[in-house]
C-alpha cells in the first residue's frame, strides 16, 4: 500500500495550519467574492443600462461577500474531508 502523501494533501496539510478563518477569507471572498462582485457589478449594470449607485454597489458587495464565504467554507469542508478520510485510511492501514 502506498503511504506517501498525495502533493496536493501536502499543501492542505501547510495551509490548513494557518486556519479556517484565513483560508475562507483569502481563498472565498477575496479569491471569489471580489472578483464576481467586480464583474457583476459592472456587467448589471451595462446590461440593464443602470447607472452604478452607492446603494447597488453596496448590496452587491454584502451579496457576493456572503458569496465568497460561503464558497470558502465549502471549498475548505470539502478538502478536509478529503483529507481526514486518507488520514483515516492510514491510520487504518
Amino acid at each position: 500500500m502506498n503511504t506517501e502523501t498525495p502533493p496536493d494533501l501536502k499543501k492542505w496539510e501547510i495551509t490548513r495550519q494557518k486556519g479556517k478563518l484565513r483560508f475562507i477569507l483569502l481563498r472565498g471572498v477575496l479569491g471569489y467574492g471580489f472578483p464576481m462582485f467586480v464583474v457583476m457589478t459592472l456587467f448589471a449594470t451595462r446590461q440593464h443600462n443602470r447607472p452604478i449607485t452607492p446603494v447597488m454597489i453596496a448590496i452587491s458587495a454584502i451579496v457576493w461577500a456572503i458569496g465568497g464565504a460561503t464558497f470558502g467554507w465549502i471549498l475548505w469542508a470539502f478538502t478536509e474531508r478529503r483529507y481526514q478520510k486518507f488520514l483515516a485510511k492510514q491510520k487504518n492501514g
